[in-house]
């Protein structure tokens, strides 16, 4: 009843079973940890999960492998490192269970280069990986851009015979992809049996990533011949090639289908249509997808493309107009959108608005950020105040590029050539 529970997604019931079970006197059995344990990972339980740890102690199942790896598995679904490494390290012995277990535990908190050493540690101890270790490992090295690690992994898993396995090969795909080695993705994607939605999007993503566009849709036209049904993430993806190709028909096309397909309430998806009008320069449509959109679901990356979008077009003085309507629905401002409105004040020598963006930059701690730094620069040069730009410039930690050839045409165009010359 627990692990029929459980597997139904009605966990808190397996749960108040598991208690239920208690107060008939029931005595519990390892294999009912398992599915209390599930219930607990599912949950992100983990004072509940704890609980179930103290029972298991005085039940004398600690030692048990099979429980300590379950035990393992529900602390590291849970976030709580720690103690799966605790739980870890009283085993007599580890299974694959245990060390997966781990494995995703520190990838799921970042930390994708232990990852990556308990993998080689598991293999000093003569543990054979499965095709669930591989694909944690592929994500660690994809988290990491590891490439050359990633390919060693690859020839282990063509010795292991797991290759052809469809989740590993998506764990390749998506691998290379992430890595920007779109031609050893091709070559795993071409060979898999069994392409899903999984194996599209990732190649699809990963053009996306190395400016690809034209790839990206010749990726999506190939997807429906092969009549596999695209996803959300396949529309964000297709969207972001439109935009970057400013291809707005095909864009206009791709908005039909997801309409057609039921994905025009997915916020991703809208997000994203969004800043495909804007950046095609279609801002008339750009703002019947936002107005769609209910209040709630808007997001900091939906009018930080309607602000570039705006300034793109040359409406600098809209972008501001919409960066206070964003402020108005109480949205925090990110580091993109003071780029984006700081533009705004440099195409319309808003010197005022500047600097009071300045402030907001200040407050929420963004002035040591290089693109929002380069942009104050920017937008105080263009706005004839070369000691703000200046202050600004002396401020920054380190000046990449842009900071500098901010300030080289700053002084370009307060008439100051032999200073441009000097600061180059």
């Amino acid at each position: 009843m627990i692990f029929g529970l459980v597997k139904c997604g009605q966990t808190q019931k397996g749960l108040d079973l598991f208690r239920q079970m208690q107060q008939e006197g029931v005595e519990p059995n390892p294999v009912t940890f398992v599915g209390v344990r599930n219930a607990c990972a599912m949950l992100g339980a983990l004072e509940e999960g704890k609980h179930v740890h103290e029972h298991i102690v005085r039940c004398g199942f600690e030692s048990n492998v099979f429980v300590g790896s379950t035990l393992t598995c529900m602390y590291a679904k849970c976030g709580s490192i720690e103690d799966a490494r605790r739980v870890f390290n009283k085993m007599p012995a580890h299974n694959v269970v245990a060390w997966n277990a781990m494995i995703s535990g520190h990838l799921r908190c970042g930390q994708g280069y232990k990852a990556l050493e308990l993998f080689q540690q598991m293999q000093y101890e003569g543990m054979m990986p499965d095709r669930f270790t591989f694909v944690q490992v592929l994500n660690a090295c994809a988290s990491l851009q590891a490439l050359e690690e990633g390919r060693r992994i690859h020839t282990q898993i063509i010795q292991s015979g797991c290759e052809l396995d469809v989740y590993v090969a998506n764990g390749l795909v998506d691998m290379y992809a992430k890595c920007k080695s779109m031609q050893d993705a091709q070559k795993v994607f071409d060979r898999m049996l069994i392409r899903d939605v999984f194996a599209w999007n990732a190649m699809i993503l990963g053009h996306v990533k190395c400016g690809q566009g034209q790839k990206v849709l010749a990726l999506s036209h190939r997807m429906k011949q092969e009549q596999v049904e695209p996803d959300a993430v396949t529309f964000v993806g297709v969207l972001n090639a439109c935009a970057s190709l400013m291809a707005l028909e095909e864009g206009s096309h791709v908005h039909r289908e997801i309409i057609q397909g039921g994905f025009d309430s997915n916020e991703f998806v809208i997000s994203s249509l969004v800043d495909m009008y804007a950046k095609c320069g279609n801002l008339e449509n750009a703002w019947k997808v936002l107005n769609k959109m209910a209040t709630t679901t808007h997001s900091a990356v939906v009018w930080n493309a309607m602000i570039s979008g705006h300034v793109k077009c040359g409406l600098g003085q809209k972008a501001l107009e919409v960066f206070q309507q964003m402020q108005r629905e109480g949205l925090e401002p990110d580091t993109v959108t003071f780029v984006g409105v700081l533009n705004a004040c440099a195409s319309v020598g808003a010197l005022d608005e500047g600097r009071q963006i300045e402030e907001q930059v200040m407050q929420l701690g963004f002035e040591y950020e290089d693109f929002v730094g380069s942009s104050l620069i920017d937008m105080y040069a263009k706005c004839g105040s070369i000691e703000d730009a200046w202050r600004v410039f002396n401020r920054m930690p380190m000046h990449n590029v842009v900071a500098w050839n901010a300030l080289i045409l700053g002084h370009v165009q307060c008439g100051q050539g032999h200073k441009a010359l000097e600061l180059f």
